[in-house]
């Protein structure tokens, strides 16, 4: 790909324009424009004013096109098909995500069922004053994970130590390898290695599938092969982690077949 490549990124700060995650990630598109012109188009979700998704699961049952924020969920999930490449991006707040990106990954619960963005690439990034790094760029990766997306690299920064000259140079350094990563994936275009936990969670919803016979969900997984599928594309998988994964899903076949699903504690 040598043309200009189109970035979308969802910021997920209710501070937009003056949040920390907008700046690291307005670092890293001017590096990837130091390598290939690149457009980037920023939906920043506090400005999108959508009310907390009730949990209806209408868009899994029935369609997408029956969510009451259709209207607005709908053209940002064109985009995102549109887009060579997405950024997910927001704060750590009480060391969780924040409630902004939280709820609009719910209205996306319905790309979950039916994932359709293999082969995009996508980047993940996190600020944070202290720590929570971690869990925040885990849920962040796992949702692009689960629409399909081939994650190429992640980044969290302290914003506490943004003021010191050592701390900064370590984020050029950072955000230029996101850069040179990120559009190498996106021009070399191949599907990444599947892990096992994405071959996990492909059997967890195959099964789940296979129980709804009447849903948008199973058709859309029929007509793709998918309910008798080792996964969703011929993406290169190890032997080990279909064999677990295999284990994995008969295990869950079986509790369910026999009632022995149990309350978490």
């Amino acid at each position: 790909m040598t043309g200009q490549l189109r970035i979308l990124v969802l910021i997920g700060s209710p501070r937009s324009e003056e949040s920390w995650t907008y700046r690291v990630i307005r670092q890293i598109e001017r590096k990837m424009n130091d390598l290939q012109p690149t457009a980037f188009e920023y939906v920043f979700l506090g400005k999108l004013q959508v009310p907390y998704c009730d949990g209806c699961l209408s868009c899994v049952r029935v369609g997408e096109e029956s969510c009451p924020e259709f209207a607005t969920i709908g053209p940002i999930a064109a985009r995102m098909d549109a887009a060579d490449g997405l950024v997910l991006g927001a704060p750590v707040h009480t060391f969780a995500v924040t409630g902004l990106m939280k709820n609009f990954v719910e209205y996306f619960m319905y790309k979950r069922n039916r994932p359709s963005f293999f082969g995009k690439k996508a980047i993940v990034t996190c600020a944070a004053s202290g720590g929570g790094h971690r869990g925040v760029l885990d849920f962040l990766e796992g949702t692009a994970s689960a629409w399909g997306c081939d994650v190429v690299t992640r980044l969290g920064i302290s914003s506490s130590q943004m003021h010191k000259k050592r701390y900064l140079q370590l984020i050029d350094e950072c955000t230029s390898d996101v850069a040179e990563k990120f559009v190498a994936a996106i021009r070399a275009g191949a599907y990444q290695q599947v892990t096992l936990n994405q071959l996990v969670n492909f059997r967890a919803m195959q099964n789940m599938t296979r129980s709804q016979p009447d849903t948008k969900n199973y058709a859309y997984w029929q007509e793709r092969g998918w309910l008798e599928a080792v996964y969703y594309t011929d993406a290169p998988t190890s032997h080990w982690a279909r064999f677990m994964a295999g284990y994995v899903a008969r295990r869950m076949r079986g509790a369910i077949r026999k009632g022995n699903i149990r309350p978490f504690r």
